[in-house]
């Protein structure tokens, strides 16, 4: 009698384990170390919202709802997120120095195909239409030229980690398909950033390639700080009080920042002027 056949999810989990060495995935030391990112507490007294698949949602809810998911981008619908997964693959082919950096870049491609799955069927769950929208990245720190693979490791270490303290936020959230699949979005986006923290581990060791890590800080830094947008975000208030965030831009701002200048600083980087070359505050 032969085997039963495993299921699909057994499938992926065992090709995640196979695909784990010394270096990938790349939280799982950073974990286990213990809890990396800071906790976003609701504010007291916040009305307990709470929406599932399939729910009827107010018009305001749902239309930010929709706000906060064309930002995220990570969507098998949205042709733009596809075209930039390209150029990933073009700068490694390009820039990587060798071999394994290139094999990590193509690790972090499939987490993050991985991603564009999961909120594929968020989508579709909550507005088919939306789900094969194509969605351009507006923000212009997706738009900054790569010309080295300092760029593409600056790129990782402080956009990831905008993503991963997004998810870390996402875990309170009333939106339940989203606090569903905050954890492995969060533990996901840390590893990429850890993965351009490595990458600029082994730039730095140098100090030719310290000084142009130093160098490029002054275009990277800011960018990565306005990812949070503005600090007085009239929408804030309404994503808070639906549920949908816990804090507003300049709180969680604020941490991201606390947390990437320690790690700046161990890179033996001076950290810049948070004002310097900003375009939203």
């Amino acid at each position: 009698m032969s085997e039963p056949l495993p299921s699909e999810m057994t499938v992926i989990d065992d090709a995640e384990r196979r695909g784990r060495t010394d270096l990938w995935p790349f939280w799982r030391r950073v974990y286990a170390q213990g809890d990396p990112l800071p906790r976003f507490a609701p504010p007291a007294g916040r009305p307990a919202h709470r929406f599932d698949e399939g729910d009827p949602l107010p018009d305001e809810y749902r239309s930010l709802l929709l706000k906060m998911l064309r930002h995220e981008g990570e969507r098998a619908g949205n042709k733009s997120f596809l075209g930039f997964m390209a150029t990933c693959l073009d700068l490694a082919e390009a820039i990587c120095p060798d071999a394994t950096s290139r094999l990590v870049k193509a690790e972090y491609l499939a987490e993050e195909l991985k991603h564009a799955i999961m909120f594929h069927r968020l989508a579709v769950g909550l507005e088919r239409d939306f789900a094969l929208k194509d969605v351009p990245y507006a923000h212009y720190a997706f738009h900054l030229p790569r010309e080295t693979w300092a760029d593409d490791a600056f790129f990782h270490f402080f956009v990831d980690l905008n993503g991963a303290f997004h998810a870390r936020d996402w875990r309170e959230s009333s939106y339940v398909p989203l606090a569903k699949m905050s954890a492995t979005v969060e533990r996901d986006e840390l590893g990429h950033s850890e993965m351009g923290y490595y990458f600029l581990q082994r730039i730095c060791e140098d100090r030719r390639g310290r000084a142009l890590a130093q160098h490029l800080l002054g275009k990277w830094y800011p960018a990565a700080l306005d990812m949070f947008g503005r600090s007085d975000s009239s929408n804030a208030p309404k994503f808070i009080g639906w549920g949908l965030k816990s804090v507003g831009n300049a709180e969680i701002r604020n941490a991201y920042k606390t947390y990437v200048d320690a790690k700046l600083v161990a890179l033996g980087l001076d950290v810049p002027d948070e004002r310097a070359n900003r375009r939203f505050l």
